[in-house]
């Protein structure tokens, strides 16, 4: 991928007529849960590099596309599940789609739990290590929980975990019932897991025991130049990259 320096980005835009919104706005950017503190560190370095100033929404993907639905006008939506990035487009309210970059989905627990880390496979029996509260994303809004259901199914263990499955809102609402220890075990992604020194990873969920985790950056189409720019700049800066490995995201997407 060619990186360019924010300047020559800004130039390039300038030089480029764009209808949408007076450039003078702040850029809006609807942002999934888990992504919430990768875009501000984003946003932080783009200030720092002569980019204008970024405000961002963080809510299940889900729930922001809704708010798209209903008339919302972010300049950027970020989402992390390919159905609801679809759902947004079929509005026909978009200009590009950026496949930006994917996860990981980790079992967890309290940081003083008992349980030490384990592979996790079709060997283990996850109902019967623990007969406490489970806490995951609701799979109907949350595609962390959609993620963590197909998993659960895959090895069948999804009806034994449901009657103790406590759906949350968003990826970060259900990380934060484990670091409480309101809940025995949780799923979540990779990166959230990394941030919190209250909760540990027991396991990694097999790749092929769901579906491709991929996050995608969409440009609405009444963007203006300045959040065209911002578009650019995640595509294209070194500094992305580098908060992307980071954070426990990959730019490598399956």
């Amino acid at each position: 991928m060619k990186r360019y320096p924010v300047l020559i980005l800004l130039i390039a835009a300038m030089l480029t007529g764009c209808s949408g919104k007076n450039d003078s706005e702040t850029i809006t950017v609807f942002a999934a849960a888990s992504t919430s503190d990768i875009m501000e560190g984003i946003s932080v370095q783009f200030r720092k590099d002569g980019g204008s100033e970024v405000r961002i929404s963080s809510a299940s993907s889900g729930m922001l596309a809704r708010q798209i639905e209903q008339g919302a006008e972010p300049d950027i939506y970020i989402s992390a599940s390919e159905s609801w990035m679809d759902f947004v487009r079929d509005l026909g309210v978009t200009e590009e789609i950026l496949l930006l970059m994917g996860n990981r989905l980790v079992l967890i627990a309290p940081e003083d739990s008992s349980l030490d880390p384990f592979k996790l496979d079709e060997n283990t029996n996850l109902p019967e290590i623990s007969k406490g509260w489970f806490s995951m994303g609701d799979p109907d809004h949350v595609p962390a929980g959609r993620y963590g259901e197909e998993a659960l199914k895959y090895y069948r263990w999804y009806e034994d975990l449901k009657p103790r499955i406590l759906p949350a809102p968003n990826v970060r609402a259900a990380l934060s019932v484990v670091e409480l220890d309101e809940a025995d075990l949780g799923i979540v992604y990779l990166s959230d897991a990394m941030k919190s020194e209250m909760v540990k990873i027991l396991s990694l969920f097999p790749e092929e025991s769901h579906s491709p985790i991929r996050y995608y950056c969409v440009l609405l189409r009444n963007s203006g130049k300045a959040a065209r720019v911002f578009f650019q700049y995640i595509q294209s800066a070194a500094e992305v990259e580098e908060m992307i490995e980071d954070s426990g995201f990959t730019r490598s997407v399956n």
